[in-house]
C-alpha cells in the first residue's frame, strides 16, 4: 500500500471532562450483562451488529485538501485553556507529496495535521526565527485580525503577554460547518494519532447552530481523543497514547457529560478505524470493529440519563426528542492541541529514564509559561524532524441510515 500524503502542518512558535454519571469509564471493548444483552436486544438497532450502513451521503478521501469543504478557525482563543493559537498560514496548511510506505500499487491519501518547531532558542528547531525573536513570548503582540481572524471569543483576535506568556504552539483547526452538517448517519474516521508529550489531536463534532443554548447545552460529539504521550500515568493507570477517548458531552453546565475509553498497545503505531453509528435512539462507537460503547437514553431522554432535576431544559427550549440535544445537525472538527485542561495535575510522565511532573497545574493563572521554560523535558517527545507528531487522516466517510432504523426513532 502506498501512502501519498497530504499534509495540513501545525506549527509551533519557538520565537518559535467529562463526566455523566450515567456512563462509565471503559478500559477493554464493551462487555454488556446478560441482563443488558437482553435490555439492550429489545431496542430494534442496537447495538449488537455491524455497523448498518445506508447510501453514502458524504466523503473525503483527502486526495487534496479541499478548501470547498474545509474551513479554517483563526484565533487565539484557548478552548480548554489550551496553549496554542490557531492560524491559517501558507507554513501551516500545504499540500507536498510523500512517499511513507509501498504496501502494494494503490494510493491512499491522508490528512496529515503535523506539529512542526521553530527554532529561536537553544535546540529548538527552526523554522521563522526571523519573524519571532527569543523575547517574543514574554513581550510580544500578535494582531490575527490581520490574519483574517473568524472567532473573538475571549478575545482572541488580539493575543498579548502579560502574567503569562503568548501561547508558545501555533496549530490550526478546521471545520466543515459553512459544507457539510448532518442529523443521524454512521461515520468512519481512519487515522493514525500522533506521538509528542502533551499532544491533544481530536477529531468531533459540533453543533451547527446552537439550537438548546451554548455548549454543553446543544452536545458536543467526540469521534476520539486522544493525549500523546508515550509513557503518561495517573494513579495506576496509563493516560497516554494507549487510550483514546470517545465522549458525548450534554446537559446544563459543563459538568454533566459521558466518556468512554478503548485500550490499545499504541494509537500512534498504526491507523485504526473509528466510528459512530448515530440513531435517533442512541449511540453505538467502535474502534477497529470493537464495539467500545453504547448509549440509548430512557423515556426522558439524556435528561433522566444525566439524573439532572427540574425542568427539562430541551423540552422547554426546542421541543426536543427522546435523543436531544443531539437531535439536530452536527458538523466535523479536526485539531491538534496542546496542554491544557486535558492533562490532570496528578498525572506523572516518563518519557525517558526519570518520572516528571506535569509542569503546569490547573489551578495556577500561569500555565504556559512553566511549560515553554520545561520544553526540553518534552520537546525532544515531538521529533520534530520526522511526522511522528503528526495526526493523520487517511479518510472520512459518513453514511444514511437507512429506512428501517430510522423509522425506530
Amino acid at each position: 500500500m502506498k501512502f501519498l500524503a497530504v499534509c495540513l502542518c501545525f506549527a509551533v512558535f519557538v520565537s518559535d471532562s467529562f463526566g455523566c454519571n450515567s456512563l462509565m469509564r471503559r478500559d477493554t471493548p464493551y462487555k454488556a450483562s446478560p441482563a443488558k444483552k437482553e435490555r439492550y436486544s429489545s431496542i430494534k438497532g442496537l447495538p449488537y451488529s455491524k455497523i448498518r450502513r445506508g447510501p453514502p451521503i458524504w466523503r473525503d478521501e483527502f486526495d487534496h485538501l479541499d478548501h470547498s469543504k474545509w474551513t479554517p478557525m483563526i484565533s487565539g482563543w484557548r478552548g480548554s485553556n489550551a496553549f496554542q493559537i490557531y492560524v491559517n498560514r501558507s507554513q501551516n496548511m500545504f499540500v507536498f507529496h510523500s512517499f511513507l510506505c509501498t504496501v502494494s500499487s494503490e494510493i491512499i491519501n491522508y490528512l496529515q495535521l503535523l506539529l512542526q518547531t521553530f527554532r529561536g532558542i537553544e535546540n529548538s528547531y527552526v523554522r521563522d526565527a526571523d519573524r519571532y525573536g527569543p523575547e517574543f513570548l514574554y513581550n510580544g503582540t500578535i494582531d490575527l485580525t490581520l490574519e483574517g481572524c473568524n472567532v473573538n471569543w475571549g478575545g482572541g483576535c488580539i493575543v498579548k503577554s502579560g502574567d503569562d506568556i503568548i501561547p508558545p504552539i501555533q496549530s490550526a483547526r478546521i471545520h466543515t460547518r459553512n459544507s457539510f452538517s448532518f442529523t443521524y448517519g454512521f461515520v468512519e474516521v481512519r487515522a493514525k494519532m500522533p506521538k509528542g508529550d502533551w499532544i491533544w489531536p481530536a477529531v468531533w463534532m459540533s453543533p451547527t447552530d446552537s439550537v438548546y443554548g451554548s455548549n454543553p447545552r446543544s452536545g458536543e460529539i467526540d469521534i476520539t481523543e486522544v493525549r500523546s504521550n508515550v509513557n503518561l500515568s495517573c494513579g495506576s493507570k496509563s493516560y497516554g497514547r494507549q487510550l483514546c477517548g470517545t465522549s458525548l458531552h450534554w446537559g446544563p453546565d459543563s459538568h454533566h457529560n459521558g466518556h468512554r475509553v478503548q485500550r490499545n498497545p499504541d494509537f500512534s503505531s498504526d491507523f485504526h478505524i473509528f466510528a459512530m453509528e448515530w440513531l435517533p435512539i442512541g449511540f453505538n462507537f467502535y474502534v477497529d470493529d470493537d464495539l467500545i460503547g453504547h448509549v440509548s437514553p430512557p423515556e426522558g431522554g439524556f435528561w433522566k440519563m444525566g439524573g439532572f432535576e427540574g425542568q427539562n431544559i430541551w423540552n422547554i427550549t426546542g421541543n426536543g426528542t427522546r435523543i436531544a440535544p443531539f437531535d439536530h445537525p452536527f458538523h466535523f472538527i479536526l485539531d491538534v492541541a496542546v496542554g491544557g485542561d486535558m492533562f490532570p495535575d496528578w498525572c506523572i510522565n516518563q518519557p525517558f529514564d526519570q518520572p516528571l511532573e506535569k509542569p503546569w497545574k490547573i489551578s495556577d493563572p500561569v500555565q504556559m509559561r512553566p511549560f515553554w521554560e520545561k520544553r526540553m523535558d518534552w520537546l525532544p517527545t515531538w521529533n520534530p524532524e520526522t511526522e511522528d507528531n503528526a495526526m493523520r487522516i487517511d479518510y472520512i466517510r459518513v453514511y444514511a441510515v437507512d429506512q428501517h432504523h430510522r423509522s425506530h426513532g
